[in-house]
């Protein structure tokens, strides 16, 4: 049956994934707040530390993969509960983790919380039409207004708990995540499958040859987890993907190693919280106006926007060592994200149809997740080669501008097939 849409029903859903939103970002950031003494406590490298919070995103972007299936068998609303249920008990293992290696596997149960994201940000769609820009502009607030709270709320309670205790804290925050998620209903897509061959759509049934290789078995098992044929499209490679890898690889870069970077040029904990928290703040106001600049400027210009904002904030930063420099960057670097995490989404819209959109997202998160792994290991090592985050946070401005790069090859692809009369999508 067909859900009406742009219901008051529909911005019910919104508030519960905007609280969603808030929780994840939030729950990131202070990981990356309680960096230094996880670091102090098991005597490793700043890399180790970095890559291991960098890896609850790109393990949980992994699980994303699975979303489409989940939802066509009807899964939608119990994985939401059982995602917030597992990364709620992921917490409380790294709040008694004894080594590293016990606290990777409990960020490994909270990766379980970007699967949570991918599947509430996924139904979206199925409740809005009309408002759809409206309502990504909200619920991503929710990352701002994490981003924003949680750096300071955490630095508190660390300085009266301890980073065990604060973790144990966080891991009841991360439980209101499950009557969130009970509270969002995720409508199955129609597609065909065969009784056979269930992981294949019947055209990929009949194209699928009777005894497969290795690598064709493993294309045909994802393809039925996700629509593969995203991969072949233009618009989605360069609009999405390289774009996905790129904000993964920034974003991470900055959300976990603000907190240390600021602390290595002199500021003390409660100042680098503050720096982290400002990029919150500008990342909320960014959004809060972003349906207002959704009628002055399109989707791509936003990105272009966004994009040039990164690379500019991010390599201006290593140039300033002062309290109030740092907290002007950050601001700067929370409006550029503020407007590349709303407007993908938008974009992931505009080059798919409804039916794929889920897959999108999924594939998006895939290839953001890639860029966040890659991102916590290189930022860190660089960190403890040099001694120093200004290579690190210098060649993070630059990879940003790769997504304009990657509009730009869009732009002279799409004037090559039209001075060849060719048809485009």
């Amino acid at each position: 049956m067909k859900r009406s849409k742009d219901t008051a029903a529909s911005w019910l859903v919104v508030a519960s994934v905007t609280v969603v939103y808030f929780i994840q970002q939030g729950l990131v950031k202070s990981l990356g707040v309680l960096l230094p003494d996880i670091k102090e406590q098991f005597s490793t490298y700043t890399w180790v530390v970095g890559w291991s919070i960098s890896y609850v995103s790109g393990w949980g972007c992994v699980l994303g993969l699975a979303s489409n299936q989940l939802i066509n068998n009807s899964l939608g609303r119990p994985s939401l509960i059982v995602c917030g249920i597992t990364a709620t008990i992921g917490l409380l293992i790294c709040a008694s983790a004894p080594n590293p290696l016990t606290l990777l596997l409990g960020l490994s149960f909270f990766g379980y919380f970007m699967l949570h994201c991918i599947i509430a940000a996924g139904a979206v769609p199925d409740y809005f039409d009309t408002h759809f820009d409206t309502a990504v502009a909200i619920y991503c607030c929710g990352t701002g207004l994490g981003i924003t709270v949680m750096p300071i709320l955490t630095q508190t309670l660390r300085d009266i708990y301890g980073w065990r205790g604060t973790l144990v804290l966080l891991g009841g925050l991360c439980a209101h995540s499950i009557p969130c998620g009970a509270l969002i209903n995720v409508d199955a897509h129609e597609q065909e499958v065969t009784e056979t061959m269930p992981f294949l759509s019947v055209s990929a049934r009949d194209k699928a040859p009777a005894k497969p290789g290795c690598c064709k078995s493993f294309t045909n098992t994802l393809s039925g987890l996700t629509d593969s044929s995203l991969l072949t499209n233009i618009h989605f490679v360069t609009q999405i993907l390289i774009p996905s890898f790129v904000i993964g690889y920034t974003f991470t870069g900055w959300q976990i190693y603000t907190v240390s970077y600021a602390v290595s040029n002199g500021a003390s904990i409660r100042e680098a919280s503050i720096v982290a928290t400002s990029g919150g703040i500008g990342l909320t106001a960014i959004r809060i106006i972003l349906p207002i600049l959704h009628k002055l400027l399109t989707y791509k210009q936003l990105i272009y926007l966004g994009s040039f904002l990164s690379a500019m904030s991010l390599i201006l930063i290593t140039q300033f060592v002062n309290f109030e420099m740092m907290v002007a960057m950050s601001v700067w670097y929370g409006i550029s994200y503020g407007i590349l995490g709303a407007e993908m989404y938008i974009a992931i819209k505009k080059v798919t149809d409804e039916s794929k959109y889920f897959s999108g997202v999924a594939w998006y998160s895939l290839f953001e997740g890639a860029g966040s792994i890659s991102s916590g290991f290189i930022t860190g090592w660089l960190f403890d080669m040099t001694g120093s985050f200004t290579a690190s946070f210098t060649i993070l401005g630059v990879i940003s501008l790769i997504t304009v790069v990657s509009f730009g090859l869009e732009e002279i692809w799409i004037g090559i097939k039209r001075k060849h009369g060719r048809i485009l999508r």
